[in-house]
């Protein structure tokens, strides 16, 4: 029993939910699929927001800042589609300007100018394929070393242990006898 539901529009209604829109995620990842480099989630806004214009008699699958970032992006990130990175960037000369002309004067006077920009933005994630760690042979497996004897009383493993060193010591013997003979001829 949800009537407060009823009342809000459609694209809000997923919100509620948690989980954004089948649309909404299809138009996020076209637009990330697109863009050659990371972007900011203010550049994505801006990029959806375009888009809709465009699709105007549409309702729009993406309504607000707020969806976008806690919802769509956080539902993608989940999903193991998309993933945040952490980047620096050097501000050009023409920034700096810009930076400078909205400063106070107070402001001109307290700071100095930053030379770059911390910013977090968002891409799609990188698959990485995991190389199975290739396992190792231990000398003497044949022969019982690693095996498990929980399953047998004290007295007959202690006696198995003996047996196992008993038949390495022996396959190290005939290992070396091997190569001896693959060296004499």
């Amino acid at each position: 029993m949800r009537p407060f539901r009823k009342a809000l529009p459609r694209t809000l209604s997923n919100a509620l939910a948690q989980r954004s829109a089948p649309k909404a995620r299809k138009l996020v990842m076209s637009l990330i699929r697109q863009q050659e480099n990371p972007l900011t989630i203010q550049e994505l806004y801006h990029l959806v927001q375009q888009r809709q214009t465009q699709n105007a008699a549409s309702e729009p699958a993406i309504p607000s800042m707020r969806y976008l970032k806690r919802v769509v992006m956080e539902d993608l990130k989940n999903g193991d589609k998309v993933e945040k990175v952490y980047t620096k960037q050097i501000l050009s000369e023409e920034e700096l300007n810009r930076l400078k002309a909205n400063m106070g004067k107070s402001s001109k006077k307290a700071h100095t100018l930053p030379t770059h920009v911390e910013l977090w933005r968002w891409q799609l994630k990188t698959v990485t394929p995991e190389v199975p760690a290739p396992e190792k042979k231990v000398f003497g497996e044949e022969v019982g070393v690693g095996a498990d004897w929980s399953h047998l009383n004290k007295r007959r493993q202690r006696a198995r242990d003996e047996k196992v060193r008993k038949d390495v010591r022996w396959l190290r013997e005939l290992e070396t006898a091997r190569k001896e003979e693959a060296a004499a001829p």
